[in-house]
């Protein structure tokens, strides 16, 4: 039976469309990819991890590391970088859903600090029941380790938890655990497999 629902936050309650952010700043396409692959890649998820204490100190990394993009890195990670993080309203309204049911909701997510500060002003925030954040952590998901902490610190039941995520990747470390895993593509989809469950 389950009794607790943990949800990702980027891509299933909240967006994080860096393509799509890097467009609206006006660069071209190559260089939506460049700085696709330099900025929003492997070294985000050292930020995410609380590796870059600040957005700063990230930005100062990748200026050195690729100087040919100084400019674009400064444009692409001004101060309200973080407003890329936009509500996805169908979903925050069946988390709601889902708490009027009874059941308990969390929130893990690979997040950084000024992330967690922007996205936990939205209102479904006031609903959740706890939640685990990799930059708190500092560990990030698939590893072992967070699940362990969420599990551990809510007194939760692997076999009484259903989790939500878009990454393959972490579904599959989840459900390693007994957790039950569903890859969220889109929220139709999600729902429907989550039903069967519930």
């Amino acid at each position: 039976m389950i009794k607790n629902i943990v949800f990702d936050l980027g891509r299933v309650l909240v967006d994080f469309v860096p393509d799509g952010y890097l467009r609206s700043l006006g660069f071209g396409e190559a260089t939506v990819q460049a700085l696709q692959e330099k900025v929003f890649g492997p070294y985000w998820r050292f930020y995410d991890r609380g590796d870059f204490a600040s957005i700063t100190d990230l930005r100062d990394f990748l200026v050195e590391k690729y100087p040919e993009y100084t400019a674009e890195i400064h444009r692409t990670l001004r101060t309200d970088w973080v407003r890329m993080h936009t509500l996805k309203p169908d979903s925050a309204a069946y988390l709601h859903e889902l708490k009027k049911r009874g059941y308990r909701i969390f929130i893990l997510s690979n997040l950084a600090k000024e992330s967690y500060e922007f996205v936990s002003g939205y209102d479904f925030f006031g609903e959740v029941d706890g939640g685990v954040f990799s930059y708190q952590e500092r560990v990030i998901k698939p590893d072992e380790k967070i699940y362990h902490i969420l599990l551990e610190r809510y007194a939760l039941l692997p076999e009484e938890t259903l989790f939500f995520d878009d990454n393959a990747e972490n579904i599959a470390a989840a459900q390693k655990l007994g957790i039950h895993g569903i890859l969220f593509t889109t929220l139709p989809e999600a729902k429907a497999q989550a039903e069967k469950l519930l």
